[in-house]
Formats: C-alpha cells, structure tokens, sequence
C-alpha cells in the first residue's frame, strides 16, 4: 500500500504566498492573492490551474495549505466550494463588543482562567472569543467569518480561528488583548505585560471598545505562475536568498520572523513553550508558561536539548540556530531597503489549467551567473557569492556565501551537511560546485586560463558517472 507524501515544511512569505514541501519532494505553491496554485511532483512537473476552478486532484492539498495561511494572516481567504459547513442566518454580524474592563467582564462570566494558565475572553454577545496563552506571547481568536454570496435574503458563515504573536497583533485585536494583558499581570507578579499593544501604549481611554469583524476574500481571475528558477520551485528545506519568510512550519516547530522588532519567535510543538529572540537576535528568553520557570540564554550557549517531559526532549539549541537564520535573512530585506520581490508573474491568457512553458521563467534579480550543463544539471551563482545546483538526478546542492560548508539534499530526502574540504560522501557533487563556483566568479581575463576551459569540461564527464553508478546501483 502506497502511503500519500505528508508536510515536511510550509512557509508563508512577507507578500503572503505560501510554498509547502512535502516528503516525496513535491511542492505545492499558493499565490499571494490565492487565485493561484502550482503544483509541482516530485520530478519537477508543473501544472498551474485558478483556484476558482481547482479540480479534485488537488483540492484537498489546496485545502490544506489555505488552511495553514488563514491561520496565521489577518485578511482571510476563502474558496467556496473547499467548505461544506457554512451556517446561515438573515442577518449580519458585522462586529462585536468588549467589556469596558477584566473586572467587569470576570463579573459578567466573560473572563475565564484555565488550569493550564491560559485566559479565555469572550465578547459581550459571546459571538467572538480570545485566548492568550499561558506563555503570554501568543493569543487565539475565534470569530464568524462573512462569506460573501449572491444571495441577499440569508448570509452564510463560517467559524474562524487564527493564531498571532502577541508582538505582531493586527490592529482589531488590540482592545481585547490588552484586557487579556491586565488580567494576567493582576494574577502574576509582573507588574507590566513584556508585550503591550502600540495603541495603548500611545492612549488607552482612545481605542473603542468595538471590533469590527473581518470579512472574507474571495481569490480573482487572474492567472499567474511562480518563477520556476527560483526558490519557490526549489524542493529543499533551504531558506531563500532574496526573500523574507514570515513563517516557517515543521514537524517540531513554528517559527515566525516579526518584522516590526526584526526577532524571531519559535513555538515548539512538543510542550507548547515558546523561544524568543531578543536584542536584535543576541538572547534568547525560553517561556514554558505558568508552572515553568523562564530561562535567559545567550545566543551562543543555549542548551543542545531541553525535556519535554518525562522521555521526550527537543533540540533547543538547533532551534536557536534556525531562528537566528530567519531573523537574519529578514533583517538583510529590511537593510536591502525593500520587501520581498513579487513571488508571482502575471500571465497572459485565460486558461484555467497548463504546464509551464518558456514564458513563464524568470530568473530572480540576485543571479549572479548561471549556466546549464547538458546531462549534467543547473548551476547558478549569486551575488552573495552562493551556488546552487540542481543536477539532473534530483540532487540539490547549496554553497553557503563563505563556500566553505554546503548542503546536499538527495533525491529521497536525505539532507547532509559537509565541509567543502571534507566532503566525504558527497565528494562528486562537491567538486562540481566548487569548480563552477571559482569559474563563475573569476574575472574574464581569468575565464581564458588553460585551467577553466579543463575544469569546466570536466563537469558533465564526472557528473556522468556518479549519476550512471548511481543508476546501476538502484
């Protein structure tokens, strides 16, 4: 029996399109606006097709990834035909109210303290609640979300629940949340909440009491497609080079790039506690909620595993190493002075279902060099001096910047990362790239040298015969 690939990583980018990986390398690509989705198998075949008109192959996939993004963003998309359980009504909700404090709403029997230390809020016409988490850097909201439709007699909904950081609160929350935020620091010996929202801040007696709810968008017409020589069709688990990553899942952990403090939050899947970067990525506060201590590390000496309890522990520090990477790739956009590039381009035609052509690859504006060899495979070089390469047998290789370490990614999804001086294992590919990479930087008096012209057609030859080995060995 064939067991169906699962999620090995999703990551939604600053301009809301979301790439997700799964475990036989394929790939599924939902556009910014959603009115798009490219699926990709695991041998780099494309079809890209509206949302709108998503045939059943890939409905449930597009279900699973809209999911992810309507969780975690603010302006919710919604696909008609992908929900079966709208509930009616011939009225409207269009917003909702909040007590006018936490002892007011404690007395009312909207204010709630769970045993696992979190808070429940619930508005005055118990349409809408929130919940912070015991932690205090995240809260939960669940609300009737507006589905708009032709029919003006009755209005559908549906039941809505989105995860934010505390830190990057949109705007609508902001009331309920603080009342949240003063309940908490009544019961704790925090004097103040770490997080308080910028409204209140600024003029706590000015921000309403009333939330207007949000209402949701459906995806247009318009066709687009994903560069395809870029990341987004990169099967890895490689953060872009020219691009911000707001969030990344995976197996054991959530990590979220804030920008308005350029630190990074990492939510652990396995106890709920959450890692917080601080002082611009210098320290790290580990927060396990109400019967745990928090523990203040430095970003170099944080411990390599922590216990989850009883047998299961996660490895703190590798996640660390990982958001301290998010957080740099962000910072690097925001100094760049620009957000990410635009993930998709627009395309001519009203076809709602094809495979990629000519038309549709553009190359991303951080290329450096690059340079197709024939049996061999695709390498390119940046201008940050990395090299990727995709050789013709799914392998996927990236040099890192300094081009002293690389990661190689094989065809089953093996990932091993070396030492461009000690390759072992990996010698073949390693080379290659190294050859490539001392021929792509090289200035064109340099390109002349007897030794290029040698190593550069030494590439497809070698390459050939590990690929060939390979093949005989399977």
């Amino acid at each position: 029996m064939t067991v169906p690939p699962v999620l090995s990583r999703v990551f939604l980018s600053a301009n809301l399109g979301v790439k997700a990986v799964y475990t036989d390398n394929s790939l599924f690509l939902l556009a910014k606006d959603g009115n798009t989705f490219s699926s990709v198998d695991p041998h780099g075949n494309c079809v890209t097709q509206l949302t709108l008109y998503a045939i059943n192959r890939y409905k449930s996939k597009l279900a699973e990834v809209l999911t992810f993004r309507n969780l975690h963003v603010d302006r919710v998309l919604t696909i008609p035909s992908l929900h079966s359980n709208f509930t009616f009504l011939g009225y409207r909700i269009t917003s909702v109210r909040w007590s006018l404090s936490p002892a007011v709403a404690e007395a009312e029997g909207l204010l709630r303290f769970e045993v696992d230390g979190s808070i429940l809020l619930d508005s005055e016409e118990n349409a809408a609640r929130l919940v912070l988490h015991a932690n205090q850097n995240r809260f939960a909201v669940c609300y009737p979300l507006l589905v708009p439709s032709g029919d003006t007699a009755k209005h559908q909904y549906v039941w809505q629940t989105q995860l934010f950081a505390v830190a990057a609160a949109p705007l609508a929350w902001y009331y309920p949340l603080c009342l949240l935020q003063q309940a908490s620091a009544r019961t704790s010996k925090l004097q103040q909440p770490r997080h308080v929202a910028p409204a209140f801040q600024n003029d706590q007696s000015s921000v309403k009491r009333i939330t207007e709810l949000p209402i949701a968008v459906s995806p247009d017409g318009a066709l687009s497609a994903f560069p395809k020589q870029s990341w987004w069709h990169d099967c890895s688990h490689m953060l872009p080079q020219d691009a911000t990553v707001l969030l990344e899942w995976t197996p054991d952990a959530l990590y979220q790039y804030i920008p308005d403090t350029e630190e990074t939050a990492v939510w652990v899947h396995a106890d709920e506690s959450c890692l917080l970067s601080e002082g611009q990525g210098s320290f790290f506060r580990h927060c396990r909620g109400k019967h745990h201590a928090e523990h203040f590390y430095a970003a170099g000496a944080v411990p390599l595993h922590t216990n989850a309890g009883g047998d299961v522990e996660y490895p703190l520090a590798q996640f660390a190493e990982h958001a301290l990477a998010l957080r740099q790739l962000g910072a690097n956009t925001a100094a760049r002075g620009g957000r990410c590039a635009e993930v998709t381009e627009p395309l001519q035609g009203a076809n709602s279902c094809r495979e990629d052509d000519a038309s549709t690859l553009h190359l991303a504006s951080c290329i450096h060099e690059q340079r197709e060899v024939a049996d061999c495979g695709t390498f390119t070089a940046y201008e940050d001096g990395s090299v990727r390469v995709i050789f013709c047998d799914r392998t996927l290789l990236y040099l890192k910047p300094l081009q002293q370490y690389c990661d190689v990614i094989t065809p089953d999804g093996h990932r091993v990362s070396v030492a461009t001086a000690t390759p072992i294992g990996v010698e073949q590919y390693v080379g290659q790239a190294m050859e490539y990479a001392d021929w792509a930087f090289s200035t064109p008096a340099e390109r002349k040298l007897p030794r290029f012209r040698q190593n550069l057609g030494n590439v497809t030859g070698q390459l050939c015969y590990v690929i060939g080995l390979k093949g005989i060995c399977h």
